[in-house]
């Protein structure tokens, strides 16, 4: 019975499964769903800043209009006011307090303006930070996404030639030998196989009986370790 083969091809199968869960392991990908959900939020807090900011010029932008506006009906008012046409004392007084009036509108709407232009260059500048935050996170995520995406493709690859290994392996191994050691990796895991090494068994270091040790040795059956079951061999 070829054991030296025999331990290769479970070594070959470690490789395979050890290869395997690296393949299907979420771990990695659930940090980078997360460190995805975090630009998300900057960048979802990016353009609430520039929606709230828009909406500041836009009201900035009415009350320019609106003094303005304003402005028209002062010069309006003070020719009317200045022109010497009325004479009249009661439509005097009535136009100063309208343009009186008017004075205070535009000081008042020129003061919404003030404060909504330094609300705007408040969040502009907060948008600034913002904008560098999400630059900050994003180029480094994009440069580990696509490095996990090529690492699964190469695993993948990989994964696929330990497979066809293992294959061509099981052609050089003797068929009984190979059904024996597959029919305990049902109940023993990958490892079957235990070498005896200083008289012990590798896989539970118990001693193994001089009998038993015997038969190892010379090679000609299957024996089995008597605590733990799996199959003996001296390579």
């Amino acid at each position: 019975m070829n054991m030296q083969r025999l331990y290769e091809y479970q070594s070959l199968r470690g490789d395979y499964f050890k290869l395997k869960e690296q393949v299907n392991s979420t771990a990695r990908k659930e940090e980078l769903l997360e460190w995805k959900g975090r630009i998300e939020q900057i960048n979802k807090e990016k353009e609430e800043l520039e929606k709230l900011i828009d909406e500041k010029l836009k009201l900035v932008g009415k009350n320019n209009s609106l003094i303005k506006d304003i402005e028209i009906k002062e010069k309006d008012m003070e020719k009317q006011l200045y022109d010497g046409k009325s004479a009249n004392p009661k439509e005097l007084l009535s136009m100063q307090q309208k343009l009186a009036e008017l004075g205070e509108n535009k000081k008042h709407t020129d003061n919404i303006c003030s404060e909504e232009n330094e609300k705007v260059s408040a969040l502009q500048k907060d948008l600034e930070n913002k904008k560098q935050e999400l630059m900050k996170e994003y180029k480094p995520y994009q440069s580990e996404i696509n490095k996990y995406k090529q690492n699964k493709e190469i695993e993948k690859v990989n994964l696929n030639e330990l497979a066809r290994e293992i294959k061509e392996m099981e052609k050089e191994i003797d068929s009984d030998l190979l059904e024996s050691y597959l029919k305990y990796t049902k109940s023993l895991g990958n490892n079957v196989l235990a070498l005896v090494k200083k008289g012990k068994c590798e896989g539970c270091n118990i001693d193994i009986p001089k009998v038993d040790l015997g038969d190892v040795k010379v090679g000609n059956k299957l024996v089995n370790c008597e605590n733990c079951g799996r199959i003996l061999a001296i390579l």
